[in-house]
């Protein structure tokens, strides 16, 4: 009988549990389900312009973005070794490129 007793609390236990769930996902959801949509059309958008620029590559269109991409350029650079060192390459992938 006891093992009744204690088999019944625990269901009592789950079901609580599963309600404070249910209103946390709620509140998380109203909170920021907004700024999660937005942040994924965002990536989507990102993810689009990349594949755009890969594609134009491949099939050998010029890049518009070059004209506007040189006054950036220095900064990437400063990013560079960072991000070559990050993806486990030793030394500069573009030989050209004085980096390390």
């Amino acid at each position: 009988m006891s093992f009744e007793i204690a088999s019944g609390n625990l269901w009592h236990y789950d079901r609580a549990m599963s309600v404070l769930q249910n209103i946390r996902d709620f509140f998380h959801g109203a909170a920021y389900g907004a700024y999660e949509r937005e942040l994924r059309m965002q990536a989507a958008e990102l993810n689009d312009m990349f594949l755009l620029l890969c594609y134009m590559e491949i099939v050998g269109l010029p890049n518009p973005a070059t004209l506007y991409l040189l006054p950036v350029y220095p900064y990437l650079l400063e990013q560079f070794h960072v991000w070559h060192k990050r993806m486990g390459m030793d030394r500069s992938p573009l030989g050209n490129l004085p980096c390390c």
